[in-house]
């Protein structure tokens, strides 16, 4: 992979002034840049990198990446119902697009997927439980998107050892990270604020899509002598 150190530093730079300007008071509106750059910079860097993969694939994972750009952007418009459900809705075939990706990659384990399934079925009970009351006319849009991300995770899970250790690690650490980031906002809109929520859900968020995009790129380089390591186990 190409300028691998050098994109890090210049992708954590990034997330980290997002991170400064949504907690800084009269920096907000410095987001429209450094926001949609988050996803914006990981689409070209794949991008660039992924020339042993097919067009298709290739394009299936820009694909997620700047739909997932778009809802960023409609989600700094953060008092709009419509802004919310369209972000939601881009969000929702973005994860569809990194399922996609990754299916043929699951290995159906029933030994490993049913602690699985009754753990993070569980989560979600908890999480949907808290966030009942408040759903109202979200009720089924927030349903259907729950469901979908419990399958991107199982599916990140089912992995095992049909890639290489560190892609498997990478991606699933990434979209638990991204599990987290969507639990907390779910919480922060329909149950109550959290502290410290705006921290957290730019950094888990910023920090998942990093890990899953590597995650893809080291399982394309696997047959390659990488020089450089993107992350340290």
């Amino acid at each position: 992979m190409k300028f691998v150190k050098a994109f890090i530093i210049l992708f954590l730079i990034n997330l980290s002034l997002d991170i400064y300007f949504h907690n800084t008071k009269g920096l907000h509106e410095f987001r429209i840049f450094t926001k949609p750059i988050i996803t914006l910079s990981l689409a070209i860097y794949f991008y660039v990198n992924s020339y042993a993969l097919q067009m298709r694939k290739r394009l299936i994972i820009v694909g997620a990446l700047l739909l997932l750009c778009i809802a960023d952007i409609f989600l700094l418009e953060t008092t709009s119902f419509y802004s919310l459900m369209s972000a939601l809705s881009l969000s929702l075939v973005a994860i569809l697009f990194y399922s996609l990706y990754f299916y043929k990659q699951t290995h159906y384990d029933i030994d490993r997927l049913i602690p699985f399934l009754a753990v993070s079925l569980l989560i979600c009970l908890a999480v949907f439980y808290l966030m009942y009351e408040k759903l109202d006319k979200m009720l089924i849009p927030v349903m259907i998107y729950m469901a979908t991300i419990l399958n991107f995770l199982k599916i990140a899970y089912l992995r095992y050892k049909s890639v290489s250790l560190q892609s498997y690690r990478l991606v699933f650490i990434g979209v638990a990270f991204f599990t987290i980031t969507q639990i907390i906002i779910g919480l922060s809109k329909f149950y109550k604020t959290l502290p410290f929520e705006d921290l957290y859900i730019m950094l888990f968020y910023g920090i998942s899509q990093l890990l899953i995009i590597f995650g893809i790129l080291v399982m394309i380089h696997s047959d390659e002598k990488l020089t450089e390591d993107p992350l340290l186990y």
